[in-house]
Formats: structure tokens, C-alpha cells, sequence
């Protein structure tokens, strides 16, 4: 096997890096890394091949969360609605923030599509249907998206 380069590691903490997203610590990432690089170093299978594995299931796989942002005049029934879909389409909240300022409703949600059958778009239309039904101005974007616009 051959023994793993600078350039490997740097790799492979790039990629955790990306899994874990914002919620990685030093102490995530050192872990997800190790265990990666104890994997290879302990399969015996060349370090070339492996990464070229990975790297074709990153281009195959979507993008793994999405940033839901709504905003309307507040009623009974949008976070219900919201979320009715999202259910529908087995997707899972990891996070969310909603805000009432007098009569209108603001919401964020940060959501995990990688368990989804369905594609990014139709999540997509279909919270953006159900969001009209509620007069509501929805916004649908991959994290990555929404990351790169919101840099300085």
C-alpha cells in the first residue's frame, strides 16, 4: 500500500470538513479524519484508488442540505405546512428559527435532504407550492449556495 502524502491528508480533511459543514470542531474534524486514514491505511487498497472512489461518489451524490427561508403575515398553520412537506418528501430538520415581529411571520431551516427519494427540485416546488397556499414568499437553496452569497 502506499503510505499517505500531505496532500491525501489535506484531502481527506477537506472532505470531512465539507461533511461536517458549520458544525465542525477541531475535535470532529481530527476524529473524522483519523478514522478515514486508519480506514485506508488498514484496507490495504491504494490510496490513488480509494480517492478516486470517493470523489465519484461525491459527484453522483446531491447536495445534502438545503436553507428553507419563508417569510409572510403570520397564520395558523405555516410551520405545520412547512414541515407536512418536508415529511412527505423524508427529509430531516437539523435546525430552525422562526420569528413573529407584530404580524409577520419570518422562518430559517436548515434541513438534511440526503435521506430523500425525491430530488432537490421537487422539494423544492412543492414547498414553494404550499408556501403560496399560505401567502408566503419561500426561499429554497443548497447550503453550499447559500453559504457562497452570504461570504464577505
Amino acid at each position: 500500500m502506499n503510505q499517505l502524502k500531505e496532500e491525501d491528508i489535506r484531502k481527506i480533511a477537506e472532505e470531512a470538513l465539507r461533511q461536517l459543514g458549520h458544525s465542525a470542531s477541531p475535535e470532529s474534524l481530527e476524529k473524522v479524519v483519523k478514522a478515514t486514514v486508519s480506514k485506508l491505511e488498514s484496507s490495504g487498497n491504494d490510496v490513488v484508488e480509494e480517492w478516486k472512489e470517493v470523489k465519484a461518489t461525491r459527484l453522483k451524490s446531491k447536495h445534502d442540505r438545503i436553507i428553507i427561508t419563508a417569510f409572510g403575515k403570520n397564520r395558523t398553520g405555516i410551520l405545520a405546512g412547512l414541515t407536512a412537506v418536508l415529511a412527505q418528501h423524508q427529509c430531516d430538520i437539523i435546525d430552525l428559527t422562526q420569528k413573529l415581529m407584530q404580524e409577520f411571520f419570518t422562518i430559517m431551516l436548515l434541513v438534511d435532504i440526503s435521506e430523500s427519494s425525491s430530488d432537490f427540485e421537487s422539494i423544492k416546488n412543492d414547498l414553494i407550492q404550499k408556501g403560496e397556499a399560505l401567502d408566503l414568499k419561500v426561499i429554497v437553496q443548497h447550503e453550499e449556495i447559500f453559504n457562497a452569497m452570504h461570504r464577505i
